[in-house]
């Protein structure tokens, strides 16, 4: 489908400037085609001079090009991913699992979800709509936690709580997300996580929140709305992570972290701190 530049400017609040064009497609600044989308985050006029790219969101200090289509927005790449979504992706219209997927009896799946190949759905699980469950996942195992007796010997503790998946929610490959021992394991709506990331019995990750690869939280630990989760995030147990917080790559988060802050480090401390 060929959308015209203008309308493109118009769904994402920009202003066109330049020929009016259609493009198909979207592909990198310096390797899109006259057919395609791209994005601009630099101020500096050459990148899009040397682009072949069909029409160019970037920002206004950019200035006129001639004979360039360009779009200007403050945030070129936000504006980008949402015209990309609109126009050009494919969209789920019905829930879609892979056929070497495990699906449990007693689980549920929303609308327009995708579950992907190899995963398990334990009967435990309960998924809301718009959710992606990528290849390797499982979600609704029990959960690790035991009971030491004197003598040293380890006795499972039960598991009997559930995992809720809010909607919109994304769920990277070979990540596991184990159920609650009594109450819930959530991981709230529009979250993302990425590939091998652990979640262990009665976490709850917060709406909006992004968690980078191999990330692990352990029992207990909260994390607020619209975090930042850096890659290798280690989390205690019964940590707090409170809201626009954000931690730095290969961080063991030992203690709570305020809302608004930036943690890195090992002990996890403010970044104003090291």
């Amino acid at each position: 489908m060929r959308i015209q530049s203008t309308e493109i400017a118009a769904f994402v609040d920009g202003e066109h400037v330049g020929p009016e064009t259609a493009v198909e497609g979207v592909g990198a600044l310096d390797s899109a085609t006259t057919d395609e989308l791209a994005f601009c985050v630099y101020d500096d006029p050459e990148y899009v001079r040397s682009s072949d790219a069909g029409a160019i969101v970037c920002p206004p200090e950019i200035g006129t090009v001639e004979g360039r289509t360009l779009v200007f927005v403050p945030e070129p790449k936000l504006a980008f991913v949402r015209a990309a979504n609109e126009f050009f992706m494919d969209r789920v219209g019905e829930t879609r699992v892979h056929p070497t997927a495990v699906v449990e009896e007693g689980a549920t799946i929303g609308e327009r979800c995708v579950i992907g190949p190899q995963t398990r759905i334990a009967d435990c699980v309960e998924i809301g709509d718009d959710c992606t469950i990528r290849a390797g996942a499982v979600l609704g195992s029990a959960g690790f936690g035991f009971a030491r007796e004197e003598a040293g010997r380890l006795h499972r503790q039960i598991h009997d709580g559930d995992v809720l998946i809010e909607d919109d929610v994304e769920v990277g490959p070979n990540s596991s997300i184990d159920r609650a021992v009594f109450d819930e394991t959530v991981v709230e709506h529009g979250a993302k996580l990425s590939g091998q990331v652990h979640l262990a019995h009665q976490v709850r990750i917060g709406s909006d929140t992004t968690v980078a690869y191999g990330s692990g939280f352990s029992g207990g630990a909260t994390v607020g709305e619209r975090v930042t989760i850096h890659p290798h995030v280690s989390v205690a147990t019964d940590i707090a992570i409170g809201d626009d917080a954000e931690v730095g790559m290969n961080a063991g988060v030992l203690s709570d972290v305020p809302d608004d802050t930036t943690v890195v480090g090992t002990p996890a401390r403010p970044i104003t701190e090291q």
